[in-house]
């Protein structure tokens, strides 16, 4: 099988090097902690998601042991509280 190269438009090509000259222009980005800050926000809100939509299957309870024990080694300030959510409908199903 042959292997097609990577080609970009000259219109993708000019907006790749306006970016990059903004870039310099205004330095490296935002600072690490700013995008820390939001990283593990948004991983909080798709961690929650991922709880309001468990549906019980081994599977899921799984993905989702495993996602929660990312989030708390990665420093998620809320993980306990996302534990505390899904034993909460862990419980009601059972109660069902």
């Amino acid at each position: 099988m042959a292997r097609r190269t990577f080609t970009i438009s000259e219109a993708e090509a000019r907006e790749l090097k306006r970016r990059s000259d903004a870039w310099d222009r205004r330095g490296w980005g935002i600072p690490f902690e700013v995008f820390e800050a939001r990283w593990l926000a948004k991983l909080g809100r798709e961690l929650r998601q991922m709880v309001r939509a468990y549906d019980g299957s081994a599977r899921e309870a799984k993905k989702l042991l495993e996602c929660i024990l990312i989030a708390e080694e990665e420093g998620l300030p809320d993980v306990a509280e996302i534990r505390h959510q899904l034993a909460a409908k862990l419980g009601r199903r059972r109660a069902a």
